[in-house]
C-alpha cells in the first residue's frame, strides 16, 4: 500500500503520491460506491430537477395531499432541499405514491435516451471507460448504489462484465441472490490444489433504494426490463425510506451492501455525498478505520471533505475552484493541482490508468 505521506522535505502528500496511490488502488478487494453524482455527470436529472418537476406537476394533487405538499413547497422555496423537506414533512401514503410515480416519469425518458446512445455506439459511459482499464477480480466487483437508473448495469455490460442484479431473469425475475451469483459461472477449475468455480468477469450491483426495473407483483417483488403498468419499487427521499428500506428486496440489498463494505480491502467512492444512513454507517466506519479509500466527485459535501481530512489512507479528488485541474484533500495535506480533471472518472481512466 502506498504511503499517504510525502517526502521528509515535504510534509503531507505530494501530487506524485496521489498518482501512485490511485494507480495502486484498482486491484483485488475493491468495492465501489456510486452516488447520484455519476448519473448527473452523464445527464440524468438530479434532486433539484426532481423538486422542480414535482412543483410543476402538483396541480394533479387533491384533498389533504394539497395541504401536505404546500408545506413541502415552502421549504423548497426556502432552498432547504427536497430531502430535508420530506424529512420534516413526511408525506402520506398517497402523496408518497405520487412522488414515486413522478420520479419515474422524470427519469425514464432521459435514461432511455442515454442507454440508446450507448448501445448504438454514439457515446461511452464514464464507468465503462474505467472498467476497461482495471483488474477484473475473480470473485466479482461489488458496486453499491442508491441510484434508481440502470446506467451502471449498461456500463458494466458494455465493458464485457456479467451483471449480477440478484434476480434470476429479465422479464419476471425473482430475487434470489444465491442462484443469481451462479449465473456467471463458466466452468470448474483447479487453483492451489483446490477445485473451484470459474466465473466470467462480473459486477455485483446492489441497490438498497431500488431500481427502475423492480416492480411489485402482488405480494412479490420482481425484476422486469420491460415497462409494466405496475408499482415500481423505489424508495424516495425522506423519512419513509428508513421504514420501507426494511422491506424485501431493499433489505437484502442493504445487508449485502454492508457485508461487502465490511470486508472491502479498498474503497472507491464516486459521486456520493455520504447522506444516506442505509450505507454510510458502515462505510464511514471502514474509512475512519484506515481502509484505503479514493473519493471522486465534482463537488464534495462537508461530510466527505471531513472524512478525507481526518481519516488515514483516504484521498479525495474534486474539481479545482481556482483553475482547470483537481483539488486534493487527505489527512495531512490539502492542495490544488492545475491540469487534468482527475476527479472525473473518464479522465482518471484515460490519464492515470492507461
Amino acid at each position: 500500500m502506498p504511503s499517504l505521506m510525502g517526502s521528509a522535505d515535504t510534509p503531507g502528500m505530494t501530487f506524485d503520491d496521489v498518482i501512485n496511490f490511485v494507480q495502486a488502488h484498482f486491484t483485488d478487494g475493491l468495492v465501489m460506491v456510486v452516488g447520484s453524482g455519476l448519473s448527473a455527470a452523464e445527464g440524468m436529472p438530479g434532486m433539484p430537477a426532481l423538486a422542480d418537476h414535482l412543483k410543476t406537476s402538483a396541480t394533479e394533487l387533491q384533498g389533504e395531499d394539497v395541504t401536505a405538499w404546500s408545506n413541502i413547497v415552502s421549504m423548497l422555496d426556502a432552498k432547504k432541499g427536497l430531502e430535508a423537506a420530506l424529512i420534516k414533512h413526511a408525506p402520506s401514503d398517497s402523496l408518497e405514491t405520487w412522488i414515486r410515480k413522478k420520479t419515474c416519469d422524470l427519469l425514464l425518458p432521459k435514461e432511455r435516451e442515454l442507454i440508446q446512445a450507448v448501445v448504438k455506439g454514439e457515446r461511452t459511459l464514464r464507468l465503462t471507460s474505467l472498467l476497461s482499464k482495471i483488474l477484473k477480480p475473480a470473485e466479482g466487483l461489488p458496486i453499491l448504489t442508491p441510484n434508481y437508473d440502470r446506467l451502471i448495469e449498461v456500463a458494466c455490460q458494455m465493458a464485457n462484465f456479467h451483471v449480477d442484479t440478484t434476480a434470476i431473469g429479465d422479464y419476471a425475475g425473482a430475487f434470489d441472490y444465491k442462484r443469481s451469483s451462479m449465473a456467471s459461472c463458466r466452468g470448474i477449475v483447479s487453483r492451489a490444489k483446490a477445485t473451484v468455480l470459474d466465473h466470467f468477469p462480473r459486477a455485483i450491483i446492489l441497490k438498497p433504494h431500488g431500481s427502475l426495473d423492480w416492480y411489485r407483483n402482488g405480494d412479490n417483488a420482481i425484476r422486469c426490463s420491460v415497462d409494466l403498468d405496475a408499482e415500481r419499487l423505489i424508495i424516495t427521499p425522506g423519512l419513509n425510506k428508513y421504514k420501507v428500506g426494511y422491506d424485501f428486496p431493499f433489505d437484502m440489498h442493504r445487508e449485502l451492501a454492508n457485508k461487502y463494505i465490511n470486508r472491502a480491502a479498498r474503497l472507491l467512492i464516486v459521486g456520493y455525498g455520504f447522506n444516506d444512513d442505509h450505507l454510510q454507517t458502515h462505510l464511514m466506519k471502514r474509512i475512519r478505520d484506515g481502509t484505503p479509500t479514493l473519493i471522486l466527485t465534482r463537488s464534495a459535501t462537508q461530510t466527505a471533505q471531513l472524512l478525507a481530512q481526518t481519516s488515514p489512507n483516504c484521498v479525495s479528488l474534486t474539481r479545482s475552484k481556482v483553475w482547470p485541474g483537481v483539488a486534493v484533500v487527505t489527512n495531512g495535506a490539502q492542495f490544488e493541482q492545475q491540469g487534468r480533471d482527475l476527479w472525473d472518472l473518464a479522465v482518471l481512466a484515460k490519464e492515470v490508468l492507461s
